[in-house]
């Protein structure tokens, strides 16, 4: 992603080291999952996890083509381009489903090198890629040689579907994950205080 030294500069959203406002925060829960630390479930863990990286990389092979590395391409452009909106309240309410569409003024474009950076593809191959999804229409140019995700593309149905089949999967993992006694839910001491 691309470094910031003045907030979110040029994004249209709120510099985060701003004023304060309406900023995106965690929701309070009643506690939360942590992993169960023994030699017993380690194993299960890794096995588990495997699976699910697998599922997930598969998705991703079929979306792209059967390449990985222009899919991590994209995935750094699409999170690059709401980042700083995700850190706001009122954007992340109104974005909050994927059916939500941003506009290109909505998305903070990226460049060749900051995504170079994030993944550690050269950034050669970064710039064929950022061409290749230029010509599928799955990015655009908004300021030159810097990029943001076409609006309306993250809503085609075939994308909406491989979304919705990753979330299953996630959520399936973690209670896979509660089930085998790999991770245990941990509930928030009536005191409010931290445990572990």
């Amino acid at each position: 992603m691309t470094k910031r030294s003045n907030g979110a500069e040029g994004t249209g959203a709120p510099d985060p080291a701003g004023p304060p406002g309406r900023r995106a925060t965690a929701v309070a829960t009643g506690g939360r999952m942590m992993l169960v630390e023994t030699s017993a479930t380690s194993r299960v863990f890794i096995y588990m996890l495997g699976k699910f990286l697998q599922r997930m990389e598969q998705e991703r092979r079929d979306l792209y083509f059967g390449d990985l590395d222009l899919a991590r391409v994209m995935e750094v452009v699409s999170l690059a381009s709401v980042e700083p909106g995700m850190r706001d309240a009122a954007f992340r309410e109104k974005h909050s489903s994927l059916a939500s569409i941003v506009g290109i003024d909505g998305q903070r474009a990226t460049n060749a090198t900051s995504i170079a950076n994030a993944t550690g593809i050269p950034r050669e191959t970064i710039r064929r890629k950022l061409k290749q999804l230029q010509s599928l229409g799955v990015i655009i140019e908004k300021e030159p040689a810097r990029y943001v995700v076409q609006p309306g593309i993250l809503q085609q149905p075939e994308r909406q579907e491989a979304f919705a089949r990753g979330i299953r999967a996630t959520v399936a993992f973690m209670n896979e994950c509660l089930e085998q006694g790999v991770v245990r839910w941990v509930p928030k001491p009536v005191d409010g205080g931290q445990e572990g």
